[in-house]
C-alpha cells in the first residue's frame, strides 16, 4: 500500500550518483543532458515493498509546464521518460533512456551487437547473449563494455554488458556467453500484471 509520494527535481547528491554511474558508460551523457535543457526528476514512493527504489525520469520543459498546472502535486509519481533507478548508491540506466539518447544521436560511439532471429527471441525471454546468436560484433569490444543490442531490422532490443573481449570471441564455443543482458523489451510481457 502506498503511504506517500515525493516527486521532485533531483538534488545534488542524487545528481552525483547518477553522474558517477553514467560516466562509466560515457563521460558525455551528463554534459549532453545539461545542454538538452531536460530535467531529471526523482520519484520516491514510501511503501512496504523492499524492492521499491527511487526512480528517475527525464522531463522536457514542456512537460514541466504541464506539471505546474496540476493542483494535486502529491499524487504525481511519474512523468516524462523513465530514465532508470537508484539502488544502494548506484544509478541503473534504463533501456528507455538508452534508446532515447541513441535516437538523439548521442550514443554513436556505443558498441552494438546485432542478433539473429534466434538471438532476438532468446533475449526477449530474458536470456543472456550466446555466440551463436550474434550476427555482428564490434571489432574493439572489451570485457565490461556497455552494449546496445539490435535485431536484424536494426531495432533496439536490450542493453547488455560484454563478458569477453573481441579477440576471445572467435575461440568460444557456440553456446558460450558473450554478454549479460541487463534489460530487455520483453520484460514488460514477463512481469506480473
Amino acid at each position: 500500500m502506498i503511504e506517500s509520494t515525493n516527486f521532485r527535481q533531483i538534488n545534488e547528491i542524487e545528481k552525483e550518483i547518477i553522474s558517477k554511474s553514467l560516466s562509466k558508460i560515457s563521460p558525455k551523457i551528463m554534459q549532453i543532458l545539461i545542454r538538452s535543457k531536460k530535467k531529471l526528476y526523482i520519484s520516491l514512493i514510501e511503501s512496504n515493498l523492499k524492492t521499491n527504489y527511487p526512480t528517475i525520469y527525464l522531463i522536457s520543459n514542456e512537460s514541466l509546464n504541464r506539471l505546474d498546472l496540476i493542483e494535486f502535486k502529491t499524487k504525481i509519481y511519474s512523468a516524462g521518460l523513465y530514465f532508470g533507478f537508484i539502488k544502494k548508491g548506484d544509478f541503473y540506466f534504463s533501456l528507455e533512456g538508452a534508446e532515447f539518447l541513441y535516437k538523439q544521436g548521442i550514443f554513436s560511439e556505443f558498441k552494438r551487437l546485432h542478433l539473429n532471429i534466434k538471438g532476438e527471441k532468446s533475449v526477449l525471454y530474458g536470456n543472456n547473449i550466446l555466440k551463436n546468436m550474434v550476427i555482428k560484433t564490434p571489432s574493439n569490444l572489451q570485457k565490461g563494455d556497455f552494449l546496445l543490442i539490435f535485431n536484424n531490422m536494426n531495432e533496439i532490443l536490450a542493453i547488455a554488458q560484454s563478458k569477453v573481449d573481441s579477440i576471445v570471441i572467435q575461440h568460444l564455443k557456440p553456446n558460450d556467453i558473450i554478454a549479460f543482458t541487463l534489460n530487455d523489451k520483453g520484460i514488460y510481457l514477463r512481469e506480473k500484471q
